[in-house]
């Protein structure tokens, strides 16, 4: 009743005397000046029964001689007032207002000077206004939200009992519930648990809000208390009393004496100590969520020149294995992996990788970090760097259909391309699709910005090889792996022009066996009148990209020997078993 009172009023003065203002604040400012007015009539009335500095009169009755006393402590303190405020208010003050200082005891004066003469009092004051319009204009928007719910919830509390009632099967539970006020009806108690729980879920400042608001609340009505109660009656200080017993629990020891001052002093102390600890309830709350959040994975990474992998299967620790020997040169590096899985499993599963005492992984000077999330998501893959990465490797999930889980590295590789920030980059991509069917797809979608490995096609290739010339399964393992040496591609431009047959012996440490054309096209032991043009790149097997270079060509041949000859034997018909079956068999 007091809150629809209070809307009827600022809905009155709203229409009809004040259109330009908010409501709120007038009947902020009302609530607020109201015993601050009072206490200052109370004591400019002692003033002038003391005559100003409290001059006793002849004649006096026993009243008047005490208020003659308390008129001298208010005296003072209004004479003290003047003589501080008296430069800051000869400096600022328009001229009619030094007029009016020669009149003493001048309403118009005292009402137009106050901002010069009390500048404490005035300020204070106005913090006090905004704090309690800020306060008055929440409460009244949620009313109002209140006030929409419950007519929307009686309208449609109206439209069901209608239909109930044309239906003709309105029986006895459903008068009893109507009765009882159960079909869509809500108390106060709900409405409220029900707007705290939305702002605690949508906003993580509503917490911190809440206890500024309470201590507003608190200091706000313990200074009004204390500025009628005590004998200075100012309202500055004042609230500065009422802040050092909410923030010290021992200073309301000192409160003057009085019944009444003690019992406000102890229960501003009172809380005070509620809204301290709710504020370290809310701090320690913070500190574990923030813990929390660092231990799911959820800050941002900032690095540049590292190697993303997005997704997690059982590839990944092999490839974090051989990137870690790539990384050995350079003394280590910096892996990123992005999965939809969670952080505290990864890592274990990469500590029990590195514990292993058969075959344990080795970092070698990298660091891996790991972190949980959508990685078709922009703004995870803006949290991992992948703007700036090195290479990004694409690896498809075990857990899901061959065509299912390209379509998800299709989906990856457009959200890559959609990337805004990683248009530009020079990045290396790696794609795995697990059927050979689905190759096409991403030379649609992305045509030359992603390179794509079909692994199963690759490994049952390798397979078939190894299995018709026993002992290449080293071979290949010592060239695909970086143990030992490995394929790097690299161009010279002192040898452009060149033939194959002119460079097989320019470099010293290393091994060219064939030339990648700058359109793309690989040649594996080309002709040896191959001729090198310029942006071409050398193919060559070595122990590392920086362990080999050109020399100069100044090179000498010893013990040539004549190559040789191939020799053609009779073809037979070759039998080989398959244990087990793949759809792209």
């Amino acid at each position: 009743s007091l809150a629809r009172c209070l809307l009827l009023f600022v809905h009155f003065v709203e229409d009809s005397i004040f259109p330009a203002m908010r409501l709120e604040s007038l009947a902020g400012f009302m609530v607020l000046l109201l015993p601050v007015t009072v206490a200052r009539f109370y004591k400019n009335y002692l003033v002038q029964m003391g005559n100003v500095m409290g001059q006793p009169r002849e004649n006096q009755s026993p009243q008047e001689e005490s208020l003659v006393i308390d008129g001298r402590g208010a005296g003072i303190l209004a004479d003290r007032w003047e003589r501080s405020s008296s430069s800051i208010f000869e400096a600022v003050a328009p001229p009619m207002l030094t007029n009016l200082t020669r009149v003493p005891n001048n309403a118009i004066y005292h009402i137009l000077a106050a901002p010069y003469l009390h500048p404490a009092e005035f300020s204070t004051l106005l913090l006090l206004l905004l704090g309690t319009n800020t306060i008055a204009r929440f409460l009244l928007s949620e009313y109002k939200l209140v006030k929409r719910k419950a007519e929307a919830m009686a309208k449609a509390i109206h439209a069901d009992r209608g239909n109930i009632n044309h239906r003709g099967n309105h029986n006895k539970t459903d008068v009893k519930r109507d009765e009882e006020g159960q079909l869509g009806v809500f108390t106060a108690y709900e409405m409220f648990e029900y707007r705290i729980d939305y702002y605690f879920s949508t906003s993580k400042w509503a917490k911190v809000a809440l206890l500024l608001g309470f201590t507003f609340v608190l200091i706000a009505v313990g200074a009004g208390l204390l500025a009628v109660s005590l004998e200075d009656h100012s309202i500055s200080n004042a609230v500065w009393i009422a802040w050092t017993y909410v923030a010290d629990p021992g200073t309301h020891a000192d409160a003057p004496a009085g019944f009444f001052i003690r019992l406000i002093s102890f229960s501003i102390t009172v809380g005070g100590m509620l809204i301290f600890a709710l504020m370290i309830g809310i701090i320690s709350e913070y500190i574990g969520d923030k813990v929390d959040e660092l231990k799911k994975g959820k800050s941002r990474i900032i690095e540049s020149d590292h190697t993303v992998i997005l997704g997690w299967n059982d590839k990944s620790l092999a490839i974090i294995q051989q990137i870690a020997l790539a990384n050995e040169s350079e003394g280590g590096g910096t892996i990123v992996v992005l999965a939809d899985e969670d952080k505290d499993e990864l890592e274990s599963k990469l500590a029990s990788a590195i514990q292993s005492i058969e075959n344990p992984l080795q970092l070698l000077g990298t660091e891996v970090i790991f972190r949980s999330g959508n990685p078709l998501m922009e703004c995870e893959l803006r949290r991992v760097s992948a703007n700036t990465a090195r290479s990004v490797v694409a690896l498809s999930l075990d857990d899901l259909d061959p065509d299912e889980a390209d379509s998800n590295m299709v989906r990856q590789v457009m959200a890559l391309k959609a990337f805004d920030e990683f248009g530009g980059n020079d990045c290396h991509v790696v794609v795995e699709v697990n059927d050979v069917d689905n190759q096409e797809l991403f030379a649609l979608v992305a045509p030359d910005f992603a390179e794509v490995v079909v692994t199963h096609d690759i490994i049952g290739r390798l397979m078939l090889q190894c299995a018709r010339c026993p002992g290449l399964a080293c071979v290949l393992e010592e060239m695909m792996g970086f143990e030992g040496s490995e394929f790097y591609f690299e161009e010279w431009p002192e040898l452009v022009c060149k033939s194959f047959y002119e460079i097989t012996c320019r470099f010293d440490d290393a091994v060219p066996i064939g030339i990648k054309t700058s359109t793309g096209e690989v040649f594996i032991n080309p002709e040896n009148d191959h001729i090198i043009k310029e942006g071409d790149k050398i193919l060559v097997l070595a122990e590392d990209n920086d362990s080999y270079e050109v020399n100069d060509g100044s090179y000498k041949i010893h013990g040539i020997k004549k190559v040789p000859e191939i020799v053609e034997t009779e073809q037979t018909v070759e039998k080989i078993m398959f244990c087990g079956w793949r759809r792209d068999m």
